[in-house]
């Protein structure tokens, strides 16, 4: 779980709020009772796919999911609903900012037919790929919801450290529900890669984006992985000094094939599987080779000892599968141990 927000008092009041009594990881208690509330959904209702339990789950806390397209949706959802008394829709446009993903409202005038809450979920343009995360983010809000309630919540997207504590809570419950390993591990069959992905996400939740997908799933596995993407990054001591105007006259560092972003699942971090962020990739890797020779895809067994710092310390050995595809101007990697 995330270090600063563990040690966020904001995040230690919404625990307490909930009447947890964590006894390090605030952060950690309050995931862990959400994955408790959605098992006693599922021992209600069985669910096969994170589909049918995004659905249960949307059921359970009362919601109702109102998606919008295009303006002309978003223009259809506002007069519908302030129609039906509810004055919140009123300024629906400036409250779908361009960082706002979605929004939750609590009905002011319900009918005995409705659900208590309606969450609205901006799929235009960029947006539409974060849908089913933005769902599982307003499911996270109503999941921990309370006696303090509120009339509207939305999730926004911004940088990780500008993010309210609170909604950074929601993003970590989101991704964890979103890919719950009780569904997820149900249907494993082979190795991790990236059609087996590809797979699972087509079968399971095929509203997730294919990042997200991959992120998820890798967590949810139940055996060491790493998904790690590599692009061209300074070290972080160089890139600083840019940031602060502080190269001079002095030919500027070019950058190098970094780990950008690094997930491990927690069989990982339970073993010496680990390769710290922005860690430069060893040249002799598929991971390097798939973009120096412009390759789709390549595989190969490989040792974690090939990765170096700047100052020659290695990480300790351990016989790895690498699995590594061009996305773009980056490169996609799964790393296994090999038993």
């Amino acid at each position: 779980m995330p270090l600063k927000l563990a040690n966020n008092p904001v995040v230690w009041g919404l625990a307490a709020d909930l009447r947890l009594k964590p006894k390090g990881d605030p952060l950690e208690a309050i995931v862990r009772f959400t994955r408790q509330r959605i098992r006693s959904f599922m021992e209600e209702i069985s669910c096969s796919t994170l589909t049918e339990l995004l659905a249960v789950a949307a059921a359970k806390v009362d919601t109702l999911f109102v998606e919008i397209h295009t303006d002309e949706d978003l223009q259809t959802v506002k007069k519908k609903y302030i129609r039906e008394g509810e004055l919140g829709f009123a300024n629906l446009e400036s409250q779908l900012a361009p960082d706002v993903y979605a929004i939750t409202f609590k009905r002011l005038e319900m009918q005995p037919h409705d659900r208590r809450f309606i969450s609205v979920i901006d799929c235009r343009g960029e947006k539409g790929a974060r849908c089913y995360f933005s769902k599982w983010h307003e499911i996270a809000h109503l999941l921990t919801l309370t006696s303090q309630q509120r009339l509207k919540f939305c999730r926004s997207h911004v940088p990780a450290e500008i993010k309210d504590p609170e909604e950074a809570v929601m993003d970590v419950i989101a991704g964890e529900l979103g890919f719950f390993d009780d569904i997820v591990r149900s249907h494993l069959k082979s190795p991790p890669s990236f059609a087996t992905i590809a797979e699972l996400r087509k079968c399971l939740c095929p509203e997730a984006s294919t990042q997200a997908s991959l992120i998820g799933f890798v967590r949810a596995w139940p055996n060491p992985c790493l998904f790690v993407e590599a692009g061209l990054a300074l070290r972080k001591r160089d890139a600083e000094l840019k940031s602060q105007g502080s190269f001079g006259f002095h030919e500027p560092p070019a950058p190098a094939l970094r780990a950008i972003h690094v997930t491990p699942n927690d069989a990982a971090r339970r073993s010496s599987l680990f390769i710290p962020w922005n860690m430069r990739v060893p040249e002799q890797s598929v991971i390097a080779r798939v973009l120096a020779d412009d390759l789709p895809e390549l595989e190969a067994s490989e040792n974690l000892s090939w990765w170096t710092t700047s100052d020659g310390t290695r990480l300790p050995a351990l016989p790895v599968d690498v699995l590594a595809r061009r996305a773009g101007r980056s490169v996609q990697a799964l790393i296994t141990p090999i038993e």
